[in-house]
């Protein structure tokens, strides 16, 4: 079985590699269901684990209906995050 953890903060994705986590999902704003983390956050994290790093690409809380100007933005968010590899 494969052990997922969801990390909000750099802290969180160092204590969930240190306790056997496999992989983490990356994400911000855990209390509204989690959003696009920052980039800062996205970086270091990257730079720090030997775990792979997935990443949650959600622009705000609430329902998930996005308008278009919504989707550029995850679109920008996505490539941000193919280029940190």
């Amino acid at each position: 079985m494969l052990i997922e953890i969801c990390a909000n903060s750099y802290q969180s994705a160092i204590n969930a590699q240190e306790a056997s986590a496999q992989r983490i999902e990356l994400c911000s704003e855990l209390s509204v269901g989690g959003i696009t983390p920052s980039y800062g956050l996205l970086k270091q994290v990257i730079k720090e684990l030997k775990i792979p790093v997935f990443v949650l690409i959600r622009p705000r809380s609430g329902n998930f209906y996005y308008a278009d100007s919504e989707f550029e933005i995850m679109k920008h968010d996505i490539q941000a995050c193919k280029d940190l590899g």
